[in-house]
């Protein structure tokens, strides 16, 4: 018996999967993708405190993610610009820093940023860069940022982690000046990726991406939070040319053959390339006081 993550239903799910001993099923109420069994809270932070899991693990984690920091900011600068079209200027929280590449785009369109992060190594790798901007812990742990108020709260990629995305939302609210911002960006089930990839979807990632919301189930969280969506965008990524390439054949194994090795061309060797995972942004304005 599964228990919905966002609507508390309990029940038979219509399966969509399995992958890894756990199923991939969705909410006949509200219609959410989650993983059932639900992973339990040591099972995710264990994965985070790991010292691997900015290192490249194999099905969990960030693959080459030092080595990816130019992508990274040149996708974070997109958020940065969407954010900045709602909110001009202010104080931004990140939760889920890693490595601090968002906090550093953010310092420089002029934001006062700090980032929280539950793997020790990534913060003290960002802290190295942003000192006394960045903390190790949960949302509600950090005392640094308890008695603090933000103009915008960002997670990339955060909220299909977690078993219980309504508290956070709360504990957000709680650091959010009247008005503020929540963004997220993050897998979205209904995309063209997501149908067209299947079950080798790259964001079916077991067993930390608890659930997979699609733009009408992550308002209806929102929503049941106190928040306002304001809008919801499709969240493109930067790559090297390579790593397109080398995703491109795992998704069509074992055709891959197919797909000529174009990344071997001197000139072609280090060119970015913006393309989509399938996932959302969206914007929510908290509506309390």
């Amino acid at each position: 018996m599964a228990t919905c993550i966002l609507c508390a239903e309990t029940g038979a799910f219509r399966p969509r999967g399995e992958k890894d001993g756990y199923g991939i099923e969705e909410c006949p109420s509200c219609g959410l993708v989650q993983l059932v069994p639900t992973p339990t809270a040591d099972v995710l932070r264990a994965l985070y405190e790991g010292d691997s899991y900015f290192e490249g693990g194999a099905g969990t984690g960030y693959s080459e993610y030092e080595d990816q920091e130019q992508e990274y900011l040149a996708t974070f600068r997109e958020d940065v610009r969407r954010i900045r079209e709602f909110v001009p200027s202010g104080r931004i929280l990140e939760v889920g820093c890693g490595y601090g590449y968002f906090l550093q785009c953010a310092l420089d369109a002029g934001f006062d940023a700090y980032g929280i992060d539950l793997s020790p190594a990534a913060v003290k790798w960002a802290a190295t860069r942003h000192p006394g901007r960045v903390f190790c812990g949960l949302l509600e742990e950090v005392p640094e940022i308890q008695d603090q108020k933000y103009d915008v709260i960002f997670g990339s990629h955060l909220i299909e982690h977690l078993t219980e995305p309504s508290e956070f939302l709360r504990e957000a609210s709680r650091l959010l000046r009247p008005g503020g911002l929540v963004v997220m960006v993050t897998p979205n089930i209904k995309s063209l990726l997501a149908r067209v990839s299947g079950s080798r979807w790259v964001s079916f990632k077991i067993p930390e991406h608890v659930s997979y919301y699609d733009p009408a189930t992550i308002t209806t969280l929102l929503n049941r939070s106190g928040y306002t969506v304001r809008a919801v965008d499709s969240a493109y990524q930067y790559y090297a040319l390579p790593f397109v390439s080398r995703r491109v054949r795992e998704l069509l194994h074992p055709v891959s053959r197919l797909v000529p090795p174009v990344e071997r061309l001197r000139f072609l060797r280090d060119r970015k390339i913006r393309v989509t995972s399938g996932s959302m942004r969206v914007l929510a304005a908290y509506n309390g006081e």
